[in-house]
């Protein structure tokens, strides 16, 4: 199975130590669309990427999204972005009225040798005014689409050695395709997307002192190998709140250790569910980091004007990307 990522390389893959510098040195390099939009649907996951060049250089650019939420996974493949030795962050902005943050990233390359960047997580729209502290922005697809119809470019700054801007055009029709891949998604899961279109309020994970998981499920090596939206645990959560099943996107651990990690959650994570337009349970998904299952608290990536959480931790090694075989389509979108 083929995906835009292709069969990356089992490379020992980094995220680097903590930034030396905090501003790029050099001009902006501006790339430009060098190819539509093309949409990968697969099996557990929605992607969006298009292709750009700058002169002899050419980047392909990558939105992806597991389940419904303001969240993306950025993915950026080529020479085009090339973070300083020292930086563990890379500034992201939309523009010039989407969402603009830092998060941290995993660096690897393809089989073919290429650069791999991916920036997890990544929102779109901006928080609105008075979103709490540590809080996801509020997810409306309204809203997303029509902030989506105005952001044009993709700038990155802080953390390379030379600032970057992608000349994207609107990202209207892309984000809506993306939400109708979740849609899909949904519906194939055995989830109502009609109710989650309205959905008011996500599964939240119940907080516990000790965690889901024991210190020990996850070895301590092994929580290096977690990053760049890999080894995704996706809970499916019933309108009681309890685990009906789970899923591992993109796996960088064991399989022994994945299937410790679904067992122990299916039995011990509880959730107040999610509610629907009426503020009745419904039945939904969560996804996250094994990291977060550890702890009463997920890690948090800033976002200019608020934080949110994170479901991307540290360095990683071995990373698969999730393979795909469902046909590519074209969109019909103009720069």
């Amino acid at each position: 199975m083929k995906g835009l990522l292709g069969c990356i390389a089992a490379a020992a893959l980094f995220a680097a130590p903590a930034a030396q510098a905090q501003h790029a040195p050099y001009a902006q390099v501006v790339f430009r669309p060098a190819g539509p939009w093309v949409a990968d649907y697969g099996e557990d996951y929605c992607r969006l990427s298009r292709t750009f060049s700058a002169g002899q250089s050419e980047v392909s650019v990558a939105l992806e999204r597991l389940q419904p939420g303001p969240s993306v996974r950025l993915i950026v493949v080529g020479e085009g972005m090339r973070p300083f030795r020292g930086a563990d962050r890379v500034g992201y902005a939309f523009e010039p009225a989407g969402a603009s943050g830092e998060a941290g990233y995993v660096r690897s390359a393809m089989a073919d040798g290429r650069p791999f960047l991916s920036l997890d997580p990544v929102v779109l729209a901006p928080p609105a005014a008075g979103t709490a502290t540590g809080a996801l922005p509020a997810y409306d697809r309204a809203v997303e689409q029509e902030i989506a119809r105005g952001i044009t470019g993709l700038a990155f700054d802080e953390g390379l050695r030379a600032p970057v801007r992608v000349e994207t055009g609107s990202l209207r029709a892309p984000v809506e395709a993306l939400q109708l891949c979740i849609d899909n998604l949904l519906a194939g899961w055995g989830l109502d997307a009609e109710k989650h279109k309205a959905m008011t309020a996500p599964p939240i994970l119940d907080p516990a002192p000790a965690g889901v998981l024991p210190q020990r499920t996850v070895p301590f090596l092994d929580r290096l190998k977690l990053g760049g939206g890999t080894n995704q645990v996706q809970l499916f959560v019933g309108a009681d709140g309890r685990v009906t099943d789970c899923r591992i996107h993109s796996p960088s651990l064991r399989p022994s250790v994945n299937e410790r990690i679904c067992r122990l959650s299916s039995e011990r994570a509880s959730f107040v569910p999610a509610r629907d337009a009426d503020g009745r349970p419904m039945a939904s998904l969560w996804t996250g980091s094994p990291l977060e299952l550890l702890a009463a608290r997920p890690r948090a990536t800033s976002v200019r004007g608020g934080l949110v959480g994170s479901s991307s931790v540290g360095p990683t090694w071995g990373l698969t990307a999730p393979p795909s075989d469902a046909p590519v389509v074209t969109l019909n979108t103009t720069r």
